[in-house]
């Protein structure tokens, strides 16, 4: 499942409304509207309407992107740490492709 990173922000002079990345619209942040060029500051507590919604949609946003990758990272992690039923040992891991056909001496360096 993919989160779609971005919100929606109206402006709070022309009421125009464009999208911007959420992990961005963060107090103390600031963006220039494209419709009317005035700048927009992202404060915490502002009295703007636009501005406050825009900022609890950011964190709601960028909760949701957080527990979708803890998801993909635990659904990669899961098959790993299953041991295979029936068989004691793990089976080693298979060399890298750096590693393979290359030899070392007994002072602990590499030669071909």
């Amino acid at each position: 499942m993919t989160v779609d990173d971005s919100i929606q922000v109206c402006c709070s002079h022309c009421k125009m409304k464009f999208r911007d990345k959420a992990r961005r619209v963060r107090g103390g942040y600031s963006r220039q509207c494209p419709g009317c060029e005035r700048m927009i500051f992202f404060e915490d507590g502002s009295p703007k309407k636009e501005i406050d919604r825009a900022l609890r949609e950011a964190e709601r946003v960028r909760k949701a992107v957080r527990e979708a990758e803890a998801e993909q990272f635990t659904a990669r992690r899961a098959p790993v740490a299953q041991a295979p039923e029936g068989e004691g040992e793990e089976a080693a891991p298979a060399p890298s492709g750096r590693m393979v056909g290359r030899r070392f001496t007994s002072s602990g360096r590499a030669r071909r």
